[in-house]
């Protein structure tokens, strides 16, 4: 496999709610953007759910053979790299590998599906750091299996810049998972001390456990979420700069 590849992988509506700690009673009126989505199924999901969800990733474009070529060369690559790393996961979503390359495939499949409906639509070709929507376009922003995990690919300031944009288009907050390095043997990226000390000026930061674990040590997220706002009708928890909710 190429050492300085980023792929193009999609993870399940399943793990989304999980990795990000989503509970769907809150997010009916929420604007969702999962930024860098990739061949996720979360999107469609979402969408036959009635939610309001769109998904950004710099390799979308208006021919759908050409994704499903690049999705399907990456997940036959990344299943078979797999094959013998069966000791270095924790088995728990999943029971075993071939549960989890079933469950991948159906997941980059029902994504190819609706992406060849929705192009343009639901699906819109961005790239970070710089994303082509207004100010405060979504209340939620996603960002899964991007930033952090590619700390040996991708510096630190294309981090700081990414994670800027994002709450830039985001209203209330801003969600980001893992938080390990691809190559950090489950240990917490090199960037994250220095990204929670460069926003936490202007910004609350929290390092939150989720229900999910694939990769050893990928077991939070960073939440940030935005200073002085009030509860909307989105219905996210919300924080002000006098009381933070839960502490």
């Amino acid at each position: 496999m190429s050492g300085n590849k980023i792929w193009f992988l999609g993870r399940g509506f399943e793990e989304y709610l999980l990795m990000f700690n989503l509970n769907l009673n809150n997010l009916k009126n929420c604007r969702i953007l999962d930024c860098n989505a990739g061949a996720s199924s979360f999107t469609t999901h979402m969408h036959k759910r009635g939610y309001d969800v769109t998904a950004a990733d710099m390799l979308y474009g208006p021919n759908p053979e050409d994704i499903e070529k690049i999705t399907s060369h990456d997940f036959k690559t990344l299943m078979d790299a797999h094959k013998g790393l069966e000791d270095k996961v924790e088995w728990g979503f999943f029971k075993d590998l071939a549960e989890m390359m079933a469950y991948r495939e159906k997941c980059y499949k029902e994504f190819y599906q609706d992406y060849k409906n929705s192009f343009n639509h639901r699906y819109v070709p961005e790239k970070l750091p710089d994303l082509n929507f207004p100010d405060k376009s979504f209340h939620l922003v996603l960002s899964s299996h991007l930033l952090f995990l590619y700390d040996d690919r991708l510096d630190y300031e294309f981090h700081l810049d990414s994670i800027r944009e994002m709450l830039r288009v985001s209203r209330d907050e801003v969600r980001i998972y893992p938080i390990i390095s691809i190559n950090g043997k489950g240990k917490h990226s090199t960037y994250l001390k220095q990204i929670i000390e460069d926003l936490s000026p202007d910004y609350y930061l929290d390092i939150q456990p989720v229900k999910y674990q694939f990769r050893r040590g990928a077991n939070e997220m960073l939440c940030i979420k935005k200073i002085n706002r009030n509860r909307d009708s989105c219905g996210l928890v919300t924080y002000d700069a006098i009381k933070v909710e839960g502490k």
